[in-house]
């Protein structure tokens, strides 16, 4: 049996979020934009070799934290390795100053969070101790989005404290053995929405977000040509009285705290970008089925909640029609959101994100493990450098208060403007909690003026690529469209046919580039397909590569748009 095969026959199929994030990280290798940090300091006498036992414990019980992604045949599957795999490190800086030794703690947590995963290798989760002093040490956690999400976090630590008192106590851990792995669960969803389930959620979609698209706050800077990620802060908090006066307000008109403060920040949208029609995202857990409740794994989902809100309603009436736009979008949440994407089509776009450009979430404080023998836990602040989308409002209810951060893309924004956009929204929840039936427009005089930024201004790569004249085509455009007809089922008749009008998406994107870098003997990036969508663009491009591969004098093989730093 060839090697591919017995591959295929002990791996695993990935789910659809875990497939997304293998195409994201094809299209922008070596980054660490999908990390997930966690760090907790422990205060007290620490049993370090209980710990370790916990930790790796947690790691044997959960197959997907010691994966790997491999690729047959141009698609990816996960492969389960030894336990072994995980090793924690140990770093000793109880030599140092205490105050040395605090900053260089710092360090390791931000070096740790901001280093890349390589998903061709397992594990998909990293632990460094820190001891800062002898009864001192701080603990952190980074695991690769692929591997696991918040929710996972919960129970990362729930299993890690009953493993740790368990060790500390020498006796048996007693959980009992997982009946299902997260690969049973991407299974599962395959099968089950390979049929009317999927197709009756679609239509839903297609239905609800039909002509919907971003509708971006005005920018401080031209939009680039390739997200960065380069990211900043400025954090939020309610007090604790206006805080009460939220939760008041949606007990009588039967709204969430979520429900509440989103649909003010969806009215701060339409007021900044002067446009009524607003689509912001959202993360669902993703557990459907209690079955998967106890699994580490990738499960969370992302939502587009499209409210309109024209017509100058009140308060009240927003809160009206976002709460129905949530109940919809939760009975509907099964769909995932790449398979959505693919659906709709939207223009592509690698400097913005296809629905939204605005994400919004409400959760819980960050979980911690308890009852750990004679430790104290608390909550270690990791650097937050990363950035998915124009600006991301990450809001936490702690019941006494709402505390959070409007993250923010430092390549578009100025801090100054987004410590407006911050003070409006606490401004604005304010007003409209107080009188609910005014309608919103009385508000607009109380915020900061529309600015006249444009976002959607001048982009940095300047012109497009210059299309052939066009007689018969040559070699290289007979070779993509041979590509293009195997991995589409549809042989394109016009070197000037678009690769995803005929249907093409992200994995089959990665697949045609595979295979025309192998037919080459080059390799071909995955975003110069998306740069180059035509079969004439495309294949003028990978001239380009195969002459640059011959000369050795570009550190890339093939050229991104004019003006663009090649340099993530």
């Amino acid at each position: 049996m060839p090697s591919s095969e017995r591959c295929v026959e002990s791996a695993a199929t990935l789910s659809f979020a875990q497939q997304r994030l293998w195409f994201l990280d094809r299209l922008r290798p070596g980054r660490p934009d999908h990390n997930v940090p966690v760090a907790i300091r422990l205060e007290g006498p620490l049993d370090r070799g209980a710990l370790v036992s916990a930790l790796t414990e947690v790691v044997r019980r959960h197959e997907v934290l010691r994966s790997r992604i491999t690729v047959v045949d141009d698609s990816p599957y996960q492969v389960t390795e030894p336990v072994d795999t995980f090793v924690p490190t140990l770093t000793d800086l109880t030599r140092l100053p205490v105050a040395r030794a605090e900053e260089r703690a710092r360090a390791w947590v931000a070096q740790d969070a901001a280093t890349p995963f390589d998903l061709g290798t397992a594990p998909m989760v990293r632990a460094r101790l820190v001891r800062v002093a002898d009864d001192d040490h701080l603990l952190v956690l980074v695991f690769h989005h692929i591997a696991a999400d918040g929710w996972s976090v919960s129970v990362l630590w729930q299993e890690f404290s009953a493993a740790y008192r368990a060790a500390v106590a020498d006796e048996p851990f007693d959980l009992p053995d997982l009946p299902l792995q997260y690969e049973d669960f991407a299974d599962w969803q395959r099968k089950y929405l390979d049929g009317p389930a999927l197709r009756q959620q679609l239509d839903h979609w297609r239905e609800r977000l039909a002509g919907t698209g971003p509708a971006p706050l005005p920018t401080d800077r031209p939009r680039p040509a390739l997200w960065s990620g380069r990211g900043d802060q400025v954090d939020v908090e309610f007090p604790a009285e206006l805080t009460e006066r939220i939760r008041a307000l949606g007990r009588t008109h039967e709204t969430t705290p979520f429900m509440t403060l989103l649909a003010a920040f969806q009215l701060l949208l339409a007021h900044h970008s002067d446009r009524p029609d607003v689509t912001v995202g959202t993360p669902m857990s993703g557990r459907t089925r209690i079955e998967v409740e106890p699994l580490i794994g990738f499960f969370v989902n992302t939502l587009a909640l499209r409210t309109d809100l024209s017509g100058d309603p009140s308060f009240t009436e927003a809160l009206a029609r976002v709460r129905r736009c949530a109940v919809d979008a939760y009975a509907h949440q099964d769909v995932p959101f790449d398979r959505l994407v693919e659906e709709l089509r939207p223009e592509r776009d690698l400097g913005q994100h296809p629905l939204f450009t605005v994400m919004f979430q409400l959760e819980g404080p960050p979980p911690l493990p308890s009852g750990l023998p004679g430790l104290d836990v608390s909550a270690h602040d990791v650097p937050y450098e990363i950035v998915k989308f124009d600006v991301e409002v990450s809001l936490t209810d702690r019941g006494d208060r709402f505390t959070g951060a409007l993250r923010y893309a430092a390549d578009l924004f100025d801090r100054g403007t987004v410590e407006r956009l911050a003070d409006d929204y606490l401004k604005l929840v304010g007003l409209l909690v107080d009188d609910p039936e005014r309608p919103v427009s009385h508000w607009a005089a109380h915020l900061s003026p529309r600015a006249n930024r444009s976002a959607s201004g001048p982009r940095p790569d300047g012109a497009g690529p210059v299309a052939p004249d066009g007689a018969r085509p040559t070699e290289t455009e007979l070779l993509v469209m041979d590509v293009w007809a195997e991995v589409l089922d549809v042989a394109p008749g016009s070197v000037h046919d678009d690769f995803f009008a005929l249907g093409g998406h992200s994995l089959v994107a990665a697949k045609a580039m595979s295979r025309l870098g192998r037919a080459l003997d080059v390799e071909l990036p995955l975003p110069l397909l998306f740069y180059h969508p035509t079969v004439a663009e495309l294949a003028q491009s990978i001239e380009a590569a195969l002459l640059a591969d011959l000369d050795s004098t570009h550190s890339h093989p093939a050229p991104l748009p004019a003006g663009e730093d090649q340099r993530p």
